[in-house]
């Protein structure tokens, strides 16, 4: 077991997003949390990463308690996340921005930038050819795709060296190819690097048919966790999310 969260919560005000959520995520799953606009996905998320702060309960890391972490601090435990927004280095080309993302993590100033860059050549390659951009390293990161600029996303969260990796709706905005390129993309990382993948997704037809573990979330509420299979033939989920068609 690589993460768990202890009847987590989150409370705005008088507005519990999170509520009391328990769950395990199993090394090496591809692991996806759906629900509603509104469920408390994001702010689940963000409990995990610690860009919020948990009102009660309990997070642990590889059976280490996290709960108090500040995000910086997990990230360089292992816990990275991307955003519904793509977040990229838009005036750096695509090669230096992965580099950056490797030196920050390793914490190597910009004074040994040029050192820096020849003892990371490889890894900034083995990561562009892994994610498919390494025939666009020397272009701007504003100047390609929308959808490879999230394939570069990922590509500066794997230079974080991630083993939990968070991707909040990770194809939002991608045609059907892209779609299919891009978690076809997660699934190699995942048995490849041995990533950890925990996701959001509003395309049920990505989520059933890459995710070997379901967590629903209603109301801030987990009313299910399981199987596709047996998430798929929940009445509740049916009844909450589903629509009873899916």
């Amino acid at each position: 077991m690589l993460l768990q969260t202890q009847s987590i919560t989150k409370e705005f005000g008088k507005l519990r997003a999170v509520n009391h959520v328990s769950l395990d995520i199993n090394k090496g799953d591809i692991h996806a949390i759906i629900g509603p606009n509104g469920a408390g996905k994001t702010t689940y998320f963000n409990l995990i990463t610690g860009y919020h702060p948990a009102t009660s309960g309990k997070v642990l890391f590889k059976g280490k308690e996290i709960t108090h972490q500040p995000a910086y601090t997990r990230c360089t435990l292992g816990i990275t996340r991307s955003f519904q927004i793509t977040s990229i280095y838009p005036k750096f080309t695509v090669y230096e921005s992965v580099l950056m993302a490797l030196l920050s993590h390793r914490k190597v100033t910009l004074k040994f930038f040029s050192s820096a860059n020849k003892f990371f050549k490889e890894k900034v390659w083995n990561i562009l050819e892994d994610v498919e951009l390494a025939n666009q390293a020397d272009t701007l990161g504003d100047s390609i795709s929308h959808g490879d600029k999230k394939r570069l996303e990922l590509a500066i969260t794997l230079g974080t060296e991630p083993e939990l990796l968070l991707l909040d709706e990770p194809t939002c905005g991608m045609s059907s190819d892209e779609t299919e390129s891009t978690m076809a993309l997660i699934q190699k990382l995942s048995a490849e690097r041995g990533i950890t993948i925990l996701f959001t997704e509003h395309d049920m037809s990505v989520v059933f048919g890459i995710a070997k573990r379901i967590s629903v979330l209603h109301q801030g509420t987990l009313i299910a966790d399981g199987s596709p299979q047996a998430v798929r033939a929940s009445e509740e989920v049916q009844k909450v999310y589903l629509g009873g068609t899916a």
